[in-house]
């Protein structure tokens, strides 16, 4: 249950603190008091969706704080969000203009969506965007779900659907595609039959580049080979004659000078590396060939290899890997992969487990259907339309888990095809004349008549669930007189159950209640700001008196007091 609401520098409000009670508690105002400023915060603390343009102006941020009374299942419910609460449970949402926001439950660090998954347990609040709902057929089975408690069915029909409908649809490619996965086929034996003639090792494209580039330049390698080699040592004026005459006569100078010994010794490793450079390159200038037929095999083996390299991308690693994926891909096209036969028993399974859930399914919403029909009789007839009629038809016959042979998605005998919420197609029809026939409700209900029944069907669902708050935001549009009498009793009555608040324009609705607050705005420091109270008795009368048009007009004030002192839920 809601206990308090805070709000700082919000839109209009300055600093606006309300104390709630259990019961049914009203708020009222002139039109743009800041009624509805007082719903966005509440739904801020519930995960709404926050803008910094709401923040006052001349604030840096604003900070809506909520306090809520809790049951020991409804601990027990938070617990299992991760939430350690006692008998209360704290939420303070604090906006900045820079649109960094902070998120605090009792006092700890939390974020929006968590904030949105408390305020489903906690609060239910009821707009004039809901009686929208009404003039939406294919909003109607949901409804109905809504009321029927068909939450977690509802999941699971979605979830059978969705497995059929994915194995309808890898069965329809297989079909389609099977005359393109034998083309497929074809072109994956051919790229790995060429991949494997090829039959390439590791490194060899290396390898393979060296020796072109060699075969290539053979005539220019072998020149510069044979020079180096008579610079070195054969030629007339080589290195090594020169160098080998200055070793001997440095040997016969260490005979006589000692010192001269490590000199000596540097002078015939130079000697020593130089005929052995010189012999190298007689070997490189010896083997230098020119094959030509060798140069054109070593150029088509490397343009193969270049071209594998290109159509696979990457190199001779990824020819390797790109040899394994074909393979992979030729075994499962082949028979290795999930064939005809297999996935034809899949669907089977699938649609077998589909319309069963979509028939059981069927066959409960039928009977809350007729709860429901006669719920919201009983409840229009408290909100001042005896002898109305609500009806919820159903397009088709009840599905009996059968499905056509040709196409799992439509039934076996006449009626809606196989969808996500099953197999039924319903609509509500409504008559508001005794003895007239009930008609499509989109076509023929009023304003008024809308928004009676939306609130029987929303007071029937809100019976049916553990949500403490229920807030209804302007439920009195299109009604007045005995119907706005009889709403306010209505909602009085749901108010002996669970904690009611409600924003309305009547003074018939807010009679009914226990607790009365008003919205006011007022002129401060020449600024407008929004501001709510509690009332007491004779302020209550004052502001009903003032709702029912006359604030200085004796009768009106009669006929005010007169509410506050008779009206109770009946």
């Amino acid at each position: 249950m809601l206990r308090a609401l805070q709000i700082r520098d919000y839109a209009i409000i300055d600093e606006l603190e309300l104390e709630f009670a259990a019961g049914f508690n009203v708020l009222t105002g002139e039109t743009g008091a800041g009624k509805s400023i007082i719903m966005q915060a509440l739904d801020l603390v519930c995960g709404g969706r926050a803008s910094p343009d709401a923040i006052r102006a001349g604030a840096d941020e604003a900070v809506i704080e909520a306090v809520f009374d809790l049951t020991p299942e409804e601990a027990r419910t938070l617990a299992d969000l991760g939430i350690s609460a006692g008998e209360d449970l704290q939420i303070r949402r604090v906006l900045h203009r820079g649109g960094k926001g902070r998120v605090h439950v009792n006092g700890a660090p939390a974020s929006v969506a968590l904030l949105g998954q408390l305020g489903a347990q906690l609060i239910h609040v009821y707009g004039q965007h809901e009686q929208a709902l009404l003039l939406r057929p294919e909003s109607h089975l949901e409804l109905l779900d809504t009321y029927a408690g068909h939450a977690e069915r509802v999941v699971e029909m979605a979830e059978r659907f969705a497995t059929l409908h994915e194995r309808l649809q890898r069965l329809e490619r297989l079909r389609a595609g099977r005359e393109d996965a034998q083309q497929r086929a074809e072109l994956l034996r051919f790229q790995l039959q060429e991949l494997e003639a090829a039959d390439f090792g590791e490194g060899e494209d290396e390898s393979l580049r060296r020796e072109k580039d060699v075969l290539a330049h053979a005539e220019k390698l072998l020149q510069i080979y044979r020079q180096g080699e008579e610079a070195l040592e054969s030629g007339d004026a080589a290195l090594a004659t020169g160098l080998g005459r200055v070793v001997a006569q440095v040997r016969e100078a260490a005979r006589i000078d000692p010192a001269v010994t490590e000199t000596l010794d540097l002078l015939d490793g130079a000697l020593a590396q130089v005929q052995e450079a010189a012999a190298r390159l007689r070997a490189c200038a010896d083997d230098v060939t020119f094959d030509a037929e060798r140069r054109e095999a070593v150029e088509e083996r490397w343009a193969l290899l270049q071209r594998l390299v290109r159509k696979h991308g990457g190199s001779l690693a990824s020819l390797r890997q790109a040899r394994s994926d074909l393979a992979e891909e030729l075994r499962n096209l082949d028979g290795g992969g999930l064939d005809l036969g297999t996935l034809e028993r899949e669907v089977t399974a699938a649609a077998e487990a589909a319309w069963k859930c979509a028939a059981g399914l069927s066959a409960t919403r039928r009977s809350k259907a007729r709860q429901l029909e006669k719920g919201i009789a009983k409840e229009l007839a408290s909100l001042g339309m005896q002898g109305g009629v609500f009806s919820v038809v159903f397009e088709g016959p009840q599905p009996d888990g059968r499905w056509a042979e040709a196409d799992p998605l439509s039934p076996a005998t006449e009626g809606p095809r196989l969808g996500a919420s099953g197999a039924d197609r319903l609509e509500f029809h409504f008559s508001a004349n005794p003895g007239e026939p009930a008609r499509a409700l989109v076509r023929i209900a009023s304003g008024g008549e809308l928004s009676r029944i939306m609130l029987a069907l929303k007071v029937l669902t809100a019976g049916r669930g553990e949500v403490a708050t229920l807030v209804f935001d302007e439920v009195d549009t299109g009604i007045g007189g005995t119907i706005a009498d009889a709403v306010g009793k209505r909602l009085g009555r749901l108010g002996e159950d669970r904690q009611v608040l409600c924003i309305t324009h009547l003074p018939q609705i807010a009679a009914a209640a226990e607790h009365h607050f008003v919205v006011e705005k007022r002129a401060r420091q020449g600024r407008t700001v929004s501001a709510a109270r509690q009332l007491g008795r004779e302020e209550r009368i004052a502001e009903l008196s003032r709702m029912l048009g006359g604030a200085d007009d004796a009768e009106a004030a009669r006929y005010a007091r007169r509410l506050v002192s008779t009206r109770r839920p009946a």
